[in-house]
């Protein structure tokens, strides 16, 4: 019984993104692969919601060096339910910034000069609490469009990177509540986003597989200021 509602859950999320994610569209063989993944018998559309984002997501960045040469690099975000933060069901998004010396500025196909992100986003899902209906429940949200999570308590220090972002204090993006979310979006076949991480699977000698995940995440803070992060799921990266 248990594993077939957790093959039914996968199952509605992966078809439901299929045509415009490869990734979630083989949510149910990774289900069934992971034998780590034992959600209990009955989960609420907002525990669906977390676990279905969960994860290390990684995206290349390309630094070029104040003696001219250049170094390949990635930035990395990390999505982990964080049960201990109270107030319900929430997952820690920790962003850990790029570590990188002797650079006059580092860019990738979507930021012409990428920046450093530093901080912690502590987010939620606004659903239904029905554990009898949640597969439902979260197949009717992803129906529905683009995920979107509140953020409720956290923030961001942002700031250039190398010699040419000179000597500006960090910027602080407040992510405790208002209108600050994270919107999670299908990466579509030909966009930018596509190429980036197409590229980057080319630079690690990757063939695209069924547990491939790979999204766009779409932040704004509490203010309004907005940036993207387009991830690949790097615990499932296969070579």
């Amino acid at each position: 019984m248990l594993r077939r509602i957790r093959q039914r859950a996968a199952r509605a999320s992966g078809a439901l993104l299929a045509s415009a994610c490869v990734a979630a569209a083989a949510l149910p063989a990774r289900a069934q692969q992971d034998d780590q993944y034992h959600p209990p018998l009955h989960e609420t559309e907002d525990q669906l919601a977390l676990n279905f984002i969960a994860g290390r997501y990684t995206t290349p960045i390309t630094c070029k060096k104040t003696d001219g040469s250049v170094a390949e690099l990635e930035d990395s975000i990390v999505l982990k339910l964080a049960p201990e933060s109270g107030g319900g069901n929430a997952l820690k998004v920790t962003f850990f910034g790029v570590d990188v010396a002797d650079v006059a500025y580092c860019y990738n196909l979507i930021e012409r000069r990428v920046l450093d992100r530093r901080g912690t986003i502590f987010i939620h899902f606004r659903a239904h609490k029905r554990t009898d209906l949640g597969v439902s429940d979260f197949r009717r949200a992803l129906n529905a469009g683009p995920l979107t999570y509140n953020a409720h308590r956290g923030e961001l220090r942002v700031r250039g990177i190398g010699a040419e972002a000179g000597a500006a204090d960090a910027r602080v993006l407040p992510f405790d509540g208002g209108d600050s979310t994270m919107v999670l979006r299908a990466i579509q076949a030909g966009s930018d986003g596509a190429k980036l991480l197409n590229d980057y699977d080319e630079r690690n000698g990757i063939t695209l597989s069924p547990d491939h995940r790979r999204f766009m995440f779409q932040f704004t803070d509490k203010d309004g200021s907005e940036f993207s992060f387009y991830g690949v799921e790097a615990g499932r990266m296969r070579k």
